[in-house]
């Protein structure tokens, strides 16, 4: 069961300037906390990103903290829309696992959020060194 309080870090499709019918779920079902960040690195997958977790601190993904509504049914459409669910076969490009993310306030408290991460081979892909997503990407499709 997820719990009452839940946290979604976002960094591609799914933030609110890209107009995605997704975001707009989110934006709906969920109240924006504040711009974040993860440690993590950047890669240009098609029109969308895929973030991975780094242990270099220099590596940054910048995003949007949201605290997720109805969380358990946002997140089963999320699931759906990033294909981890357990209607899509594995493996999965994406999974969605809980990190450290840092709000981009001078509050220094660190949130546990839910983000999706990518599982694929990052084999010719384009990495996006300074860790944002430009909506001109999801413009695209």
């Amino acid at each position: 069961m997820i719990e009452q309080n839940t946290y979604l870090f976002v960094y591609g499709t799914l933030m609110k300037e890209t107009n995605h019918s997704m975001a707009q779920l989110l934006v709906k079902h969920s109240e924006f906390i504040c711009r974040a960040s993860m440690q993590g690195q950047l890669y240009l997958i098609d029109y969308y990103p895929g973030a991975i977790l780094s242990d270099n601190k220099d590596d940054i993904v910048y995003g949007e903290l949201y605290k997720v509504s109805n969380a358990s049914w946002v997140l089963s459409q999320l699931d759906d829309y990033e294909e981890c669910s357990s209607s899509f076969p594995e493996p999965h490009e994406y999974q969605r696992q809980l990190i450290n993310i840092q709000p981009d306030t001078t509050d220094i408290k660190i949130f546990r959020a839910w983000a999706y991460l990518y599982q694929y081979s990052l084999d010719n892909k384009s990495r996006i060194k300074n860790g944002q997503f430009q909506m001109e990407y999801a413009d695209t499709k």
